[in-house]
């Protein structure tokens, strides 16, 4: 059952991943038992916690089974919610002069905005919008309203 689950979530990974570069390794213990790891590399694209959580749930499979599967799938999630916006949104951000927004609320990567909160559209990046609050420019996703990066000049 082990082996079934990795294969199918190796598979998934590899079909929604679209690598550039996929290399597979296959060990055999003491006791016999094979394990097979599939690493693959690619482009980071924009995928994040998408792929977060298929990579995490493939690797919690190899080292501690179903159960390691799903633990792997929330932390690969949580890993792959944090963005790295692309160069062009990060200038964008960076260079349009907005009035600033006071909030006393969490500020921090994951954390969830009120409606309230004044957000700006980014020209071609439908995904996401951007704040100016208490002197820090934020990246949000247009759909929850969290968090996903804290864009420094």
């Amino acid at each position: 059952m082990r082996n079934l689950l990795f294969s199918i979530s190796a598979a998934g990974l590899l079909l929604t991943a679209a690598p550039t570069l996929a290399q597979t390794t296959t060990s055999v213990d003491a006791a016999g038992t094979t394990t097979t790891q599939t690493t693959v590399v690619k482009d980071k694209g924009s995928a994040g916690a998408g792929v977060g959580v298929v990579g995490g749930a493939v690797a919690g499979a190899v080292v501690g089974g179903p159960v390691g599967a799903v633990i792997g799938g929330v932390a690969g999630g949580v890993a792959g919610a944090a963005v790295d916006p692309p160069k062009r949104v990060r200038t964008y951000i960076t260079t349009t002069e907005v009035q600033p927004v006071s909030y006393d609320g969490n500020i921090a990567v994951g954390a969830v905005l009120p409606d309230t909160v004044t957000e700006y559209d980014i020209p071609k990046y439908e995904r996401y919008r951007w704040t100016f609050i208490n002197g820090q420019r934020l990246l949000i996703d247009r759909r929850t309203h969290k968090v996903v990066a804290i864009i420094n000049p």
